[in-house]
């Protein structure tokens, strides 16, 4: 009971925050995810040495980074659960060189985000993403859905993207559904330029896997890893918000 309480509240808070037709897509999605399953997301890169996008939130919050082995008692003990993330899961991020930004209001999280710094971090479909020495990855940002429409995500970006530069990165990278209207709201305010969209479909029954990618070559950004489960993506929009396209429940401006 408990359990289609939560699906009806996901559903209610899908028909809020998304457009009808984007839902329906959605729905049909999960329901032939055990035969075929499909994503199209779309590849933003943020300059650094450009000025940065500031946040455009008028929330009051007090926005944390946390990293390395002296801050991950405490990741752990206010992000689990948040967004669905385990103990395992805030680890391994942890022990690869992750950095998580959390913002805090009356205490308590309304909004994280992960940067990444490793080459090779899993992807969607048995890819996995190019990343180069003076790259990161912004990934798995969430919001609260109580806290959604306050521009949370733009405090998220614009910390993550000040903490990359002051650490010698030169350009970050996200990627978004096209399916997340609610995202793609993010990246119209600021006016980026996609540099790439690229396509995955996977039909399970025959093993096969189809990539294509538009604007740049697929092999720029992405590499197929041979023997790596081919997990399902999870950047189209999970009814409540969601958006994972990077490894941490083994999935992004994200």
């Amino acid at each position: 009971m408990k359990s289609l309480h939560r699906k009806l509240q996901c559903f209610q808070e899908a028909l809020f925050w998304q457009h009808p037709l984007t839902v329906l897509l959605v729905a049909i999605r999960r329901f032939c995810r055990p035969f075929i399953d499909w994503d199209v997301l779309d590849v933003f890169e943020t300059d650094l040495r450009l000025p940065l996008p500031e946040s455009y939130s008028k929330e009051k919050l007090d926005v944390r980074i946390y990293r390395g082995n002296g801050d991950l008692k405490r990741a752990v003990e206010d992000l689990t659960s948040f967004n669905d993330l385990l103990p395992a899961d805030i680890e391994l991020k942890f022990a690869r060189g992750d950095v998580v930004t959390a913002a805090y209001s009356a205490g308590g999280v309304v909004g994280c985000a992960w940067l990444a710094f490793a080459n090779g971090i899993e992807h969607v479909f048995g890819t996995s993403w190019i990343i180069r020495p003076t790259e990161a990855l912004r990934y798995d940002s969430y919001v609260r859905p109580d806290w959604r429409g306050r521009a949370i995500h733009s405090v998220l970006n614009a910390t993550m993207n000040r903490y990359a530069r002051e650490h010698g990165i030169l350009r970050t990278l996200g990627e978004i559904s096209v399916f997340n209207t609610q995202s793609m709201s993010l990246a119209k305010h600021f006016r980026k330029i996609r540099t790439m969209r690229v396509i995955f479909i996977k039909v399970r029954a025959v093993k096969w896997t189809y990539r294509k990618a538009i604007g740049a070559p697929f092999e720029s950004r992405f590499a197929i890893t041979p023997g790596l489960p081919c997990r399902s993506s999870r950047a189209i929009p999970h009814p409540a918000g969601r958006r994972r396209g990077i490894l941490v429940t083994p999935n992004q401006i994200r």
